[in-house]
């Protein structure tokens, strides 16, 4: 459903999960959403902190299986979490291809108290994707779509999602792809 509104909205979708069996069925959504550069936010649950690593009942590595996303696991409750951190900040359009965050908060942490006041400004700045391709890898691409003969273009939602569907038609019909 986050997945469906993130599409459906181009915002951040957000789904919440347990420990364990509800770390691990969002692994085919959060690929889901890389692949097709969906805006989605994930937190998942985490046994606390000191058995972290100890095979704990429901303990799964979340950020281990759903790399190459940005995550973070909140091991200790403090004033500025995984969200003020480079990690776990919101996915922005400006920030290049938008893709998934997954947020794993250990138990303790969910369960700390610590005294909070809203900062009077918040800075989350975004991450900054390389915009420069290099030269001939560009070379290269078009020398081999050039010579193809029935050339496939297999492309995402990063197309919509960057409003790159003139360039996308542009490279078809420069190709000779039919469709």
């Amino acid at each position: 459903m986050a997945e469906g509104y993130a599409r459906a909205s181009g915002r951040p979708g957000v789904a919440i999960a347990t420990s364990g069996p509800g770390a691990t069925n969002l692994v085919t959504p959060i690929a889901d959403a890389w692949m097709d550069s969906t805006p989605l936010v994930c937190i998942t649950g985490q046994v606390r902190t000191s058995l972290i690593g100890t095979d704990a009942f429901q303990e799964i590595d979340a950020t281990g299986i759903t790399l190459p996303n940005r995550q973070a696991l909140v091991a200790r409750a403090r004033r500025r979490g995984a969200a003020g951190s480079d990690e776990g900040r919101l996915p922005r359009r400006d920030d290049g291809p938008l893709r998934p965050v997954l947020v794993d908060v250990a138990k303790d942490v969910q369960e700390a108290e610590l005294d909070f006041s809203y900062p009077a400004e918040v800075d989350l700045p975004g991450w900054r994707p390389p915009h420069k391709v290099h030269a001939r890898q560009i070379a290269q691409a078009a020398k081999t779509i050039a010579a193809a003969q029935k050339p496939i273009l297999y492309v995402g939602g990063g197309v919509l999602n960057g409003d790159a569907t003139a360039q996308l038609l542009e490279l078809a019909e420069a190709a000779r792809c039919r469709w």
